[in-house]
């Protein structure tokens, strides 16, 4: 199988204008979403006191929906003369409405070296599965990496059109072009399954259906049975009186 093609994408910066938040309670932080549409959030990390801020609502959804959430935010807070760099820490929702009602930032320092999660993408569809029939199995979609905070990667690409049946990559066929990557190397990333394969697999699945539903039947006729038993014999004793 040839070398595996891929491609390091790097964290977009996006600049984003945030205002410090006085409101801090449950009831004005929920004014503060209902009636000007701001969503609240903080930053923290370095050893700095935290700094809650505002953002409009409608400015951090389109930035997260273009990547954001795998991105390095040039926070702009007003007043400010200087940008503070940070990633997403953790984005809240709301548990009905899946709205988004608060996210956490970390600040970031473009000289440290961080361990972080990559998403790993796939590219093309294998020959495998175009030609063969086989079936595609993603077992691995994030992998670990340690890197300078101004290197962070977005995301890793790799193509799968070449796999044919019974072809896998591992993290070790990534890591020999990558060398920042910190995932055991032995890791199965994608294979493609043979259709025998597959289908063996679903009829293996389908027996052990059975089997439960067969022991399951089993039990039941063998407790009727004991339930029965006791009133065979009060039948006999009446008989016999």
């Amino acid at each position: 199988m040839p070398a595996v093609q891929m491609k390091v994408y790097q964290r977009e910066e996006i600049e984003l204008q945030v205002s410090e938040r006085l409101e801090k309670g449950k009831g004005d932080v929920g004014r503060l979403r209902r009636e000007q549409s701001m969503l609240p959030g903080v930053v923290y990390g370095h050893n700095q006191e935290p700094v809650c801020f505002k953002v409009p609502q409608r400015t951090l959804e389109r930035a997260l929906s273009h990547g954001g959430a795998d991105a390095v935010f040039m926070l702009n807070m007003e007043g400010s003369k200087e940008l503070e760099r940070a990633v997403v820490r953790e984005i809240q929702y709301h548990k009905v409405m899946d709205d988004i009602v608060h996210v956490d930032m970390l600040r970031i320092d473009p000289k440290e070296t961080l361990r972080v999660e990559v998403p790993i993408v796939t590219e093309g569809v294998p020959v495998g599965v175009r030609t063969g029939g086989g079936a595609l199995q993603q077992t691995l979609t994030r992998i670990e990496m340690i890197c300078l905070a101004s290197e962070l990667p977005s995301r890793i690409e790799i193509d799968i059109s070449d796999l044919e049946i019974g072809d896998s990559i591992h993290v070790a066929e990534l890591l020999e072009q990558e060398e920042r990557i910190n995932t055991d190397p032995s890791v199965t990333i994608v294979s493609v399954l043979s259709p025998r394969l597959t289908i063996d697999e679903e009829i293996e699945a389908a027996a052990d259906d059975d089997d439960v539903e067969g022991e399951e039947a089993d039990a039941g006729d063998a407790e009727g049975a004991a339930e029965a038993a006791p009133a065979e014999g009060e039948q006999s004793g009446e008989a016999g009186n």
